[in-house]
């Protein structure tokens, strides 16, 4: 074989090996496409689930001391933004001591008059304990209610949210 043939077979041989790594190449960046679509969508996922059972857990006030003066409350106001629940823990220097928490409701796609309000009535905590109660998306108001009618309250209050 002459050495022009030699070299025309060089020629085709660089030429399919540079058409192959660029194959190569483009099905990798394909590859790290799907790959990074992946890790998105999981991501998305770990944080619906981590929703749905409620683990995470947002400190709204964290030991905070108040004085609230007889037949009186002390109110705290949250918009949150997904459904869960809300965790008041209270010590207080009057027996007296009871949590209230509302709110309010409108679904994205209502009129504004429309939705809903919900109470959790009087929750007892004393000289210390601790009120659960479910909350949706929207207005949130948690009271701390000294009902005691002669003497002001001293309180250390803790509200966590769960969602």
């Amino acid at each position: 074989m002459k050495a022009s043939a030699w070299k025309w077979i060089a020629i085709a041989f660089i030429a399919l090996s540079a058409f192959m790594a660029f194959l190569a190449w483009a099905k990798h960046t394909m590859y790290l496409e799907e790959v990074s679509a992946a890790q998105s969508w999981a991501s998305a996922l770990d944080k619906a689930w981590s929703l749905l059972r409620l683990e995470n857990r947002t400190v709204l006030v964290n030991d905070r001391t108040v004085s609230v003066p007889p037949r009186s409350a002390y109110i705290f106001n949250f918009n949150l933004q997904y459904a869960g629940y809300i965790k008041v823990i209270v010590s207080s220097t009057s027996p007296n001591t009871y949590v209230k928490i509302t709110g309010e409701y409108s679904p994205p796609w209502a009129a504004p008059d429309e939705g809903w309000t919900y109470d959790s009535g009087d929750l007892p905590v004393g000289y210390s304990g601790t009120a659960y109660f479910p909350v949706v998306p929207g207005t949130v108001t948690v009271y701390i209610w000294n009902y005691n009618p002669s003497s002001g309250a001293t309180m250390t209050v803790t509200i966590i949210y769960y969602s």
